[in-house]
């Protein structure tokens, strides 16, 4: 081992650079890539909306004064069942992609004690208007659907449908069902009892969602009351009819509620397919421009590390002579070039790691990031391992051609 490393002290230049090198790009690369995945979770992650192109979601509705009673809001959604070729209304609070308002709450699973951060989505008809799927359960009463709160209502207590990742995380023996679920940490607060779960609803607080808690959200019967900003669902009965139906929502709630509208605050009514294709084309132009970043990180330190890794090559030309004619073979050759590049690479990404760590700590504090999961620091290193053997490989087998006459030519 001493042949190998003592040309690495011998020769410190040249191995300093390319140590440095992969540092710069494995502290990139990792970071980088957890922040690629990141934009990537709610892009490939299910909503759980069956036929969003049958959806129209009409927001940005603000009431002038008060907000308005759950009784008004209701006598609006009646109107809006009347429209021909309308399958269902759901009236709601928030909905996901919908970022006017959002509602979230700690919720903790009596009887297990597990806590998660979840959506909660209140709101009148709403499981069948976005037509999610019931895996377990039932849906809501009549009775149930027919509650008028006199706040919000994320703080009463009554019945609820949840996705089937939170029946997962909350009750991990597989029965969510008839469980309770605690809406708060208090004592005195507010218990909602499963009725049903669903298949996948998405949360709409989406910039600080990951794979596990993307899918964390619940479902609360009845019409908010004190909710400035009410949301409608519209589904159009036929495909192809959606358009109309847009048009038809925008003109009943504008003749029902106009004049008691924030005047100059226009309402928006969006198919829901455009709204998640709006919300995400930022998440989708990140995703390739840290793309691009990655790829170009790694293929300049692929050039960089053959670049450098030849050049030393070319400057040993003799010592390497100089082994073969004392019995080297070219595999020795070889394996020595490759065992020096894995101990420059190696230290490297040790350090890389470390300026990987400092890097996102200073996006912590200055973005408001997450912080990088350790799982990308193995996953980085591995990246750099391999991509030292791939870019040593020509110099390792151009030093290994070289023959034992070289060290009588050059003494």
């Amino acid at each position: 081992m001493r042949h190998i490393i003592q040309p690495l002290f011998r020769h410190r230049l040249m191995p300093l650079l390319v140590l440095l090198q992969v540092a710069l790009a494995c502290a990139i690369a990792c970071n980088a890539l957890f922040l690629l995945q990141q934009r990537l979770v709610p892009i490939l992650a299910p909503d759980g909306i069956g036929q969003p192109d049958k959806l129209v979601v009409a927001w940005n509705i603000a009431s002038r004064g008060k907000p308005w009673p759950p009784s008004r809001l209701r006598e609006v959604q009646a109107s809006l069942r009347a429209i021909p070729g309308v399958a269902a209304v759901g009236l709601a609070g928030s909905l996901p992609m919908e970022t006017s308002a959002q509602m979230n709450g700690d919720v903790i699973g009596e009887g297990t004690g597990i806590q998660a951060d979840a959506a909660v989505y209140i709101g009148d008809h709403l499981r069948e208007a976005l037509d999610l799927q019931l895996v377990a359960g039932r849906d809501f009463s009549a009775t149930e659907q027919g509650i008028d709160y006199r706040d919000i209502g994320i703080n009463q207590s009554g019945p609820a449908i949840i996705t089937q990742a939170l029946a997962d995380h909350l009750f991990p023996d597989g029965h969510a069902l008839g469980k309770v679920v605690r809406i708060g940490r208090d004592a005195d607060a507010a218990r909602r009892t499963v009725v049903g779960v669903v298949e996948h609803l998405m949360r709409n607080k989406l910039e600080q969602d990951n794979r596990s808690n993307i899918d964390y959200s619940m479902l609360f019967p009845g019409v908010p009351g004190q909710w400035p900003m009410p949301v409608f669902a519209v589904r159009a009965g036929v495909e192809g009819d959606a358009e109309r139906v847009r048009q038809a929502v925008k003109a009943t709630i504008t003749r029902e509620l106009g004049v008691e509208m924030i005047q100059g605050f226009e309402p928006t009514y969006q198919m829901y397919a455009d709204m998640r294709a709006n919300m995400l084309a930022k998440s989708k132009a990140a995703v390739w421009l840290l793309s691009g970043v990655s790829l170009v990180v790694l293929i300049v330190a692929l050039v960089g590390i053959m670049g450098l890794t030849g050049y030393w090559v070319q400057q040993r030309t003799r010592q390497i002579g100089i082994r073969r004619a004392l019995g080297a073979r070219r595999v020795d050759i070889l394996r020595q070039v490759q065992i020096e590049n894995l101990l420059v690479v190696g230290a490297g990404i040790v350090l890389g790691m470390l300026l990987a760590y400092a890097v996102n700590l200073w996006l912590m504090r200055h973005y408001e990031l997450s912080r990088l999961p350790w799982i990308y620091l193995p996953f980085g290193a591995a990246l750099m391992l391999v991509l030292g053997q791939l870019a040593v490989l020509a110099p390792a087998r151009r030093a290994a051609a070289v023959p034992p006459v070289v060290a009588t030519r050059s003494a």
